[in-house]
């Protein structure tokens, strides 16, 4: 069952104690991420890599803008005055030309097999059981899904790790409605917990009493009013589907959300007429990457807020087509935060490989997880009691 079913079920008439006794969570902080997939393969020769001395077919048709001491492509004025808050990652790469495949390890710094489904847990999911699903307090979820990505669920961490999906229904089912008064439903509580204390629930049964939880700790908490758009009428974000989808980022992290995942579904899988697809696509990236790491820092939140900018793989030099196909030989990475360190690493002269010291999706998972303040021995027992080790111990953080 989603999420957003099971929400809507207990909104209806079922529900359990307001704690929940079989998870343990770290200490709280402010730390929070906010990642956001390019999805189809942005070209990073179009982005982070102009080259303008390469051979027309590889450099970028765009033109290039100075960052303050590195260029970005010329789409990107508005990000071009964010250097001193940038991190642009050159040596990203993972061999793998497959858009799910490479999209999940991205996720869950794991190879994937094609069609095989996700075998390893998410970064939100990661966090999610490190700090509660959600926040005791608020009710707030911990990880929220701004659209669906490839490898974003919690696998064999189990069903009550998954990221809450922010859709519509999703929404609705925060809040008491059809009739159910504060009275009514805390007798139905009432009721559910009679059956939980006397039922035996190995296994996932465990798990529904956990989604029971974490459902009335929503409902009973103020986290509807996080995702309430309207309180913010004339919005800087503009009124886009992705300048909302930031806009509500900004105001989760704002409220305690740990960890908000972003699929900007431009359209960046561009093997024919790139230059028109840049034309049409990269000034709302620019618009709304700006406007929300500006507001981030206005609001004092970028101190403790990581945002990421990411797709599964770069692109090729200019084909017959006037596109650029698969490359993971190099890739997109941005990083945000208080202090950017600029650009890291670097490609060969035509924008293709990356040269000297690569990082790898596993490097990506233990950046997260410092900024986070896990341990970097972090040690999780499966569904099979078997110990899995988090993140692998060459994994570097990016920006140390």
């Amino acid at each position: 069952m989603l999420r957003r079913t099971f929400l809507k079920s207990v909104a209806l008439g079922a529900g359990a104690t307001y704690c929940t006794p079989s998870m343990a969570a770290k200490p709280d902080n402010e730390k929070s991420v906010i990642s956001i997939h390019l999805q189809g393969g942005i070209s990073a020769i179009d982005f982070i890599n102009p080259i303008p001395d390469a051979p027309p077919e590889f450099r970028s048709s765009r033109g290039s803008v100075d960052a303050g001491g590195f260029l970005l492509g010329g789409d990107f004025k508005q990000m071009a005055t964010l250097g001193d808050n940038m991190t642009i990652v050159r040596s990203m790469k993972f061999k793998d030309a497959n858009h799910q495949t490479a999209t999940m390890a991205h996720m869950t710094s794991h190879f994937h097999v094609p069609n095989a489904g996700q075998r390893e847990p998410s970064f939100g999911s990661l966090i999610a059981r490190e700090y509660l699903p959600n926040s005791p307090k608020s009710g707030i979820p911990h990880y929220v899904k701004l659209r669906n990505i490839d490898g974003d669920d919690a696998a064999w961490l189990g069903i009550r790790y998954n990221g809450y999906d922010a859709d519509d229904e999703g929404v609705k089912n925060m809040s008491l409605h059809n009739g159910v008064d504060s009275k009514r439903f805390d007798t139905r509580l009432k009721m559910m917990s009679i059956i939980d204390d006397t039922a035996n629930l190995p296994g996932l049964g465990t798990d529904w009493t956990d989604l029971k939880n974490m459902a009335v700790n929503i409902i009973r908490g103020d986290a509807a009013e996080a995702f309430d758009l309207s309180q913010e009428p004339n919005s800087i974000y503009g009124n886009s589907r992705f300048g909302k989808d930031l806009l509500l980022a900004r105001r989760l992290v704002e409220r305690g959300t740990k960890y908000v995942s972003l699929n900007s579904n431009a359209g960046w899988d561009n093997h024919s007429n790139i230059d028109a697809a840049f034309a049409q696509n990269a000034p709302g990236l620019d618009n709304g990457i700006s406007t929300l790491i500006t507001d981030l820092k206005q609001r004092g939140l970028l101190d403790n807020t990581l945002v990421i900018l990411w797709s599964e793989f770069s692109r090729t030099k200019i084909n017959m087509n006037g596109g650029r196909d698969h490359n993971p030989n190099t890739n997109t990475l941005v990083l945000f935060g208080k202090h950017g360190k600029g650009v890291i690493g670097q490609t060969d002269d035509h924008g293709l490989v990356s040269m000297g010291d690569t990082y790898s999706p596993s490097d990506l998972a233990w950046t997260i997880g410092d900024h986070m303040g896990l341990d970097k021995r972090l040690t999780i027992k499966d569904n099979s009691d078997r110990p899995r080790h988090v993140f692998k111990d060459d994994a570097r953080n990016i920006l140390s």
